[in-house]
């Protein structure tokens, strides 16, 4: 699963001279991929670290001072960066120079296990604010109040929901003169096609949504929003945007299976230091895979799928917690389940056990497959990863006096259930630098 956007514009390509060289700036032609890295790498650190001297940028990108020269005097011409007027000494030459779209934000919005999220946040990441719609649990009708009114008992769909928060996000940022950089939105599903739509998502269904559309339809911010987006809006799975936050927390692993049964069975592969999507987008659909041989019908047509054992759903229901999710939450109960298994409570423990052997099974087929330095565990899965690595070592090889039994590491994501909004904010920022002329103020 991955995320889908546009290719960076190109109607402001500007060259670049080899490093080190003083000759005039010239603003045509594109921009070679040496230097567009190198400008990247100094727009990275003017968004997370705010103004900086030519010398402190290259002290803190590597890039030699003629490097910086020939960067920084592109980038002023073109509108990029700009000079502090209030900092600036006489000479002009060891003013702090500052991102001229510092003032712009990113927007996030996903569907979490219990509420809509949309959050407003600066360039750096950095949350300015959050907003939320639960999503509701239709109540059984009380025995003596006769048949629902369906017209004013009809909950509004977790889309619907989304729209809400999202609609409220992009309000904000206009209310406080926040121009909008970037919207991300986030699906458990997987992402398919041009124009890209989520499928086998476990709130949104099965079938193809394009939610982008549903999300344009319900939410007239949004449409007045792209309208000055320097990029389309991003439709992109919640496991590829954590895969890539909880990478970032393990320096020099590049490649990275990561896995999370909250919302849903949700699985991303990073490799390479990038997200692997797949000829159709298909790549990690780590729930659907047909691992039981036998098993019922899946949502998705298929039979025997993970989902089908594995989901949080199927998990609470065999648990005997499916009534209490329903009246406190499906956040809350999976904390309850988690402490029932700690507490050794035999229903609880059996429906986990029985799912963390079928997840287990599931790494022992994917695992050789894509070969991860790093399986990272979050969500609920987390302090009980240990029943699922038990599992999935269970049957490991044993040649060579069993070195491949020990690999790859599997260790607990780290950053909780923001991992997916901090990931996306990262990669939109990735998705802004690669083009330095889509951050003219």
């Amino acid at each position: 699963m991955g995320y889908v956007t546009a290719a960076p514009s190109d109607h402001h390509a500007f060259t670049m001279t080899e490093v080190g060289e003083t000759s005039a700036p010239t603003t045509t032609g594109p921009i070679d991929d040496a230097h567009r890295a190198q400008a990247a790498r100094l727009l990275e650190h003017l968004i997370v670290h705010g103004p900086a001297t030519r010398s402190e940028l290259s002290s803190a990108t590597g890039l030699g001072r003629g490097a910086i020269a020939g960067l920084t005097a592109r980038l002023l011409e073109a509108g990029v960066i700009r000079v502090n007027p209030a900092d600036a000494p006489a000479d002009g030459r060891t003013a702090p120079l500052a991102l001229t779209a510092a003032d712009h934000v990113l927007v996030t919005a996903m569907l979490a296990r219990d509420e809509a999220i949309a959050t407003v946040a600066t360039l750096g990441g950095d949350e300015i604010a959050r907003f939320v719609a639960p999503l509701v649990v239709p109540a059984a009708p009380a025995l003596d109040q006769g048949e629902p009114d369906d017209a004013t008992d009809e909950a509004p769909s977790p889309a619907e929901l989304l729209a809400a928060a999202l609609g409220r996000a992009l309000a904000r940022a206009d209310r406080a003169g926040h121009p909008i950089a970037d919207v991300t939105v986030l699906v458990d599903g997987a992402v398919v096609g041009q124009p890209a739509v989520v499928i086998t998502d476990a709130r949104l269904g099965a079938e193809p949504v394009d939610l982008i559309n549903v999300l344009r339809d319900a939410t007239p911010e949004l449409d007045d929003a792209e309208a000055a987006l320097p990029l389309p809006v991003t439709l992109q799975s919640t496991a590829s945007a954590a895969a890539d936050a909880e990478r970032a927390e393990l320096p020099g692993i590049d490649d990275v299976l990561y896995l999370s049964g909250d919302g849903a069975i949700t699985a991303a592969v990073i490799s390479g230091g990038r997200p692997l999507v797949g000829a159709h987008g298909l790549a990690a659909t780590f729930a659907h895979l047909p691992v039981v041989q036998g098993g019922v019908r899946c949502d998705c047509g298929q039979s025997g799928c993970l989902a089908t054992v594995a989901a949080p759903e199927v998990v609470l229901e065999r648990a005997g917690l499916a009534e209490f999710a329903a009246a406190n939450g499906r956040a809350a109960a999976l904390e309850e389940l988690v402490a029932r298994v700690a507490d050794g409570e035999d229903r609880a423990r059996w429906s986990w056990l029985d799912a963390a052997l079928w997840i287990g099974r599931t790494l022992q087929v994917v695992v050789p497959t894509v070969d991860p330095a790093a399986v990272i565990i979050g969500g609920y899965w987390a302090p009980l990863l240990g029943d699922i690595e038990a599992s999935f070592r269970a049957n490991r090889p044993t040649i060579g006096g069993g070195a491949l039994r020990a690999i790859p590491t599997i260790a607990p994501a780290r950053l909780g259930p923001d991992a997916a909004l901090v990931g996306a904010r990262r990669q939109a920022r990735e998705r802004l630098v690669a083009d330095p002329l889509l951050l003219v103020g």
